[in-house]
């Protein structure tokens, strides 16, 4: 599989990224109350890069519905907060059955910057830590998971009956006891629960990634005019994770999800190439 990614470099030099992503250091927080459009990010120095259609996995996009991501990035010492911006002509949160979410991803080498893994999702014994925000995962947050009458509200038939019985034995049945319905929930599968907008993902390979349970990562995206702008923030240093530090360079990559156009799992826009990150220090 390395020979096979190091191929596809070697042949689509077109990709490389021109420039580095530069982190001033400032004195917001980024721990609450994020804002998309605030003035501090004027401050920010804008980087464009180019982002193509995943060519390794099946199944494969045919095209990449995302060619373009804007990045800006901001540290304040304890946290970094990265400001993307990709067009996308409508808001998709999900919801039904194949129905997709819009998405976006930040990913990080855990170890030696100056030789980092696979772009795509690290490798065996060197791992990378992701950052994934979706629009359907904020609006959990904001308003609560959608359960199946917010989904189907006219829905008559084949439904949970706990959902959907006003009176008799199931009036007011304990989460555990409606559990029982929702097999996702009952194994225990974190993509079962209403969530914050932003997973921390670990992985070292295909098929690997695996959600933190210790986040410390927030997220706040706005969708207008054709344009999503999200801001992701996280730690600087994570504990058996990726860690960034003042004065020093790294690495990062991106990928981008249109879940109005049926990007989900390996149909997305990434990058290709680890772009070179340095965090400003005092």
């Amino acid at each position: 599989m390395k020979f096979k990614v190091l191929f596809l470099l070697l042949m689509i030099p077109a990709f490389a990224q021109a420039g580095d992503i530069m982190v001033k250091k400032v004195k917001e927080d980024f721990s609450k109350g994020l804002d998309p459009y605030a003035a501090y990010w004027s401050q920010a120095p804008e980087v464009e890069l180019s982002l193509m259609a995943q060519p390794m996995m099946k199944p494969k996009p045919e095209k990449p519905e995302t060619s373009q991501l804007t990045v800006q990035a901001l540290h304040n010492g304890n946290y970094v907060a990265f400001r993307l911006r990709w067009k996308d002509s409508e808001k998709s949160e999900a919801g039904k059955l194949g129905q997709f979410s819009d998405a976006v991803a930040l990913e990080f080498p855990v170890k030696s910057n100056e030789n980092p893994p696979s772009v795509i999702m690290g490798e065996p014994g060197n791992p990378v830590h992701m950052f994934h925000w979706r629009a359907q995962y904020q609006y959990d947050e904001e308003h609560g998971k959608k359960d199946v009458k917010d989904i189907y509200p006219n829905l008559a038939v084949d439904a949970y009956h706990m959902d959907y019985a006003d009176s008799g034995k199931w009036k007011g049945a304990t989460q555990d006891q409606k559990e029982a319905y929702m097999h996702g929930m009952a194994a225990g599968n974190p993509q079962s629960f209403a969530k914050k907008a932003v997973d921390e993902i670990m992985a070292e390979g295909f098929g690997s990634s695996a959600v933190r349970k210790d986040q410390d990562s927030f997220a706040k995206g706005e969708w207008k005019n054709g344009e999503w702008t999200v801001v992701i923030s996280r730690a600087l240093k994570r504990d058996k994770g990726s860690v960034l530090e003042e004065g020093k360079s790294s690495s990062v990559a991106f990928a981008v999800w249109q879940g109005g156009k049926d990007e989900v799992g390996s149909r997305k826009a990434l990058t290709l190439f680890w772009t070179p990150l340095k965090v400003e220090g005092n």
